[in-house]
This record gives structure tokens, sequence and C-alpha cells, in this order.
């Protein structure tokens, strides 16, 4: 009788062991799951990076780009709250003299960006406007079935004189907001003779509408050569457009 309970206590122990035994190994390899394997099953399409090293909740992505937006080399980690809500989600942050941190989650139907802040250098600048960074304040924007569903924050750019006539950067910046299911920015300069309005489609499309108002006459010829073209009230503009 005592050898059989013995045997029976043994056999439980065995099999409790085996089952702890398993959980630890799936705990491992949850923990040490490459991040570079994790991006490649999830990153939507014109999201691309040099390398991707580490494991998936502490790693680090080399030149990472969206579209035409170059973010550059950040920390990137996995957060577990989004995966307890169905979704794929993940932090990024950059630090040194122009940071940059984020929130991205993914899911069936849409993705999210929350809490952007910082800014990124267009070196290429912006379609045909010679934008040389743009920036984020608190931004966020949710993406469902195809349509903005939520948009905040602050979006902000830097434009090199578009002619030589032209005194100085341009500085605009506006806040985000959701219209007929496209992002929309309407940005203006200091002083309102700048505007700038950049509506971004679901599908990664976008287009932006500059316009110059105030603009000493001797600047009009260069400019229109340069491809503005008159609008009413006596400004200049130009459209651009692009995919991400």
């Amino acid at each position: 009788m005592i050898g059989r309970w013995i045997f029976v206590r043994e056999r439980v122990f065995s099999r409790r062991g085996r089952i702890a035994l398993a959980m630890l190994v799936a705990l491992a390899l949850v923990v040490l799951l490459p991040l570079r394997l994790v991006l490649g099953l999830v990153a939507p399409e014109g999201v691309t990076a040099r390398s991707v090293e580490g494991p998936v909740w502490s790693g680090r992505i080399a030149e990472l780009r969206a579209g035409p937006l170059p973010i550059g080399t950040v920390d990137a980690g996995a957060d577990a709250l989004p995966l307890i809500l169905g979704r794929v989600g993940f932090r990024l942050s950059r630090e040194g003299a122009t940071p940059f941190s984020a929130k991205a989650s993914l899911g069936l139907g849409g993705y999210r960006l929350a809490d952007v802040n910082g800014t990124v250098a267009l070196p290429d600048g912006l379609g045909t406007l010679p934008v040389t960074q743009i920036g984020f304040g608190d931004f966020n924007l949710r993406i469902a079935d195809g349509s903005c569903v939520d948009a905040g924050g602050s979006m902000s750019l830097t434009l090199a004189p578009p002619g030589s006539l032209l005194p100085g950067t341009i500085a605009l910046s506006g806040k985000a907001r959701c219209q007929r299911g496209a992002l929309v920015v309407p940005m203006q300069g200091p002083e309102g003779m700048e505007r700038f309005t950049l509506r971004l489609n679901a599908d990664g499309r976008w287009e932006g509408d500059l316009v110059l108002m105030g603009l000493p006459a001797e600047t009009a010829g260069p400019l229109m050569q340069a491809g503005f073209a008159a609008r009413p009230g006596g400004g200049l503009g130009l459209r651009t457009s692009g995919a991400f």
C-alpha cells in the first residue's frame, strides 16, 4: 500500500513537472523571441530597416523608415497591454539632439499611433516641397476599417525658403483631426501669411497644399517658374502629393 502511494505521488509529480517545464520553455521562447521575426510578420508595407537586433521586448532597429519618413535608429520593444486587447504594439524611442518617441499598435482592420513626440529630418523633402523637418507634439491617430476615426495632437513642418528672394525658413504648425475618413492637419505660420494643409488617406496616399500670402512682387516670377500658381486673394500656391 505504501509502495503504491509513493508510485502515484511520483507519477503526479512527474505530470506536474512536465507541465511546469513546458510552461518554462514557452515563457523562454516568448521572452527571447527575436524582434526581427515579429516585425517581419506584422510590419506594414513601406516600413523598412537596415537591421533589427535583440529580443522582442527590448531590441534595436537601425535606420527605420516609414515611407518617406527616415525615423532613424531607435530602441524598440513590444507592449504587453495591446497583446491583451488582441493587437501587436511596440514602443519606439530615440535619444540625442533630436529625440523621438512613439507607440504603434496593429490589429485586425486597422492601426494606431499614440504619444508621438519629437522631430524627423526630411533630407529629401516632402513631394516637391523643400520640407526639412516634420515635428509631432502628443500626436495620435487611429485608423479602422479604412478610415481615420480619431486623431489629435499637433504636427509641424519646417520648410527651406522656396525661392532665393524669400527670407529664412518657413515654420508651420497645426492641430490634427479626422475629416471624411482622412487625417487632415491645417497648418499656418506665426502670422498666418503661410498656410499648408496636409491630407492623409488611410491607404497611405497624401496631398499637401501650400499657400503663401503677402509676398514681395519681385518673388512672384521665380516662384511661378518653380511650379507655384496664382491663388485668390493675391497669394501663390503649390500642390503636391505622394504615398507613404
